[in-house]
């Protein structure tokens, strides 16, 4: 019974060592977290999102973003300005090794236009996410986010 474990532990290793490799110029993995929409309020068709997003190896720009659920996804930033709160569209956000891209309410954050009001909480939804690496060269992921409720 011991050469199964050892097997396996040969294949953690292995995995361990070929993600710590470093990986050649102008690559980059890009991993998705934690992805999650607010379901609209009654009778809206608009909403946020956000997740946390990590790259290795180059840094990457995110530029866009689409869902079946919603007529339009676009990027945005809040920030307040004497009391008032400011959203604006952003054509990317960057995402660098050294600075994960945080994407929530009251910051950066997506915003979904034409929800679908078929979506409910606790229901699963994917978002493709479109990013640049600043050479013209495009990655598109998708992940999935989970419908949380308002006050989640």
């Amino acid at each position: 019974m011991r050469f199964p474990l050892l097997v396996a532990g040969l294949i953690g290793l292995t995995m361990v060592t070929a993600c710590t490799q470093p990986l050649p110029e102008g690559v980059s993995v890009i991993e998705v977290s934690d992805a999650y929409v607010v379901k609209p309020a009654e009778g809206r068709d608009v909403t946020g999102g956000g997740m946390m997003i990590t790259v290795r190896g180059a840094d990457e720009a995110l530029v866009a973003a689409t869902a079946d659920f919603a007529d339009s996804v676009e990027i945005h930033t809040m920030s307040m300005d004497g009391g008032m709160m400011k959203m604006r569209k952003l054509d990317s956000l960057p995402v660098t090794e050294k600075e994960p891209l945080v994407l929530e309410r009251g910051g950066n954050h997506l915003m979904f236009f034409g929800v679908s009001s078929d979506i409910a909480i606790g229901d699963s939804v994917d978002i493709v996410l479109t990013f640049d690496n600043g050479q013209g060269k495009e990655q598109m992921l998708v992940t999935t986010a989970e419908i949380i409720g308002q006050g989640d």
